[in-house]
């Protein structure tokens, strides 16, 4: 007997990353990324500055960056069932990825030395972001490989508590290390993520 069972996990990370995680072998979760901007308007780096901290982005510790990304993981598996067991037969992870950035309208009517320090920011600020966003799938990659390998249970219903209590340990375990990535890099400060 074939049950299929899905399990949503939202995990809302922020901000920063550049330390990339390498995926767990075999696994290989499909990944949803979106990017959504707010509009800033400026002819000097401080009336740039002003605009974000006016714009930007609220985090819920109530502060205010110039840029977001959150990510949710979600996880699907299949179990086969027996007389004294019942086992994983399958698993599927997927992330979605929502970056959150600053959009200069007028960059175009600036001086090149405004706009080259703009971008030099922007390539650092999306750098950093994209570590937050490989954070995520590299959760999702472990929380697949390690449902995957789970051993039988007697019933089915003991295998999907383990394997729900599994992927949360987990989530749990990638949360902490987006904390401390972020105060390694000061928000992505280290990694040139300044401005002006």
């Amino acid at each position: 007997m074939k049950k299929r069972i899905l399990v949503s996990l939202a995990a809302l990370i922020f901000f920063a990353v550049l330390t990339l995680f390498a995926p767990t072998a075999g696994a290989s979760p499909t990944v949803t990324v979106t990017t959504e901007t707010y509009d800033i308007y400026g002819a000097t780096a401080q009336e740039l500055r002003d605009q974000m901290v006016l714009f930007g982005v609220t985090w819920k510790d109530g502060k205010k960056y110039d840029a977001l990304t959150t990510w949710i993981t979600r996880w699907h598996y299949t179990w086969e069932s027996g007389i004294h067991h019942c086992e994983i037969s399958g698993v599927e992870t997927s992330v979605e990825v929502l970056f959150r950035l600053p959009k200069w309208v007028n960059k175009a009517e600036s001086p090149p030395a405004l706009r080259h320090r703009w971008e030099r920011y922007m390539k650092a600020l999306q750098m950093h972001e994209n570590g937050h966003k490989d954070i995520g799938i590299a959760a999702a990659a472990d929380i697949e490989a390690a449902i995957a390998r789970m051993p039988a249970e007697r019933t089915c219903e003991a295998l999907e508590l383990a394997a729900n209590a599994l992927g949360e340990s987990i989530l749990e375990t990638y949360r902490a290390l987006e904390t401390d990535y972020d105060r390694h890099t000061g928000h992505g400060q280290t990694q040139g993520a300044v401005f002006p």
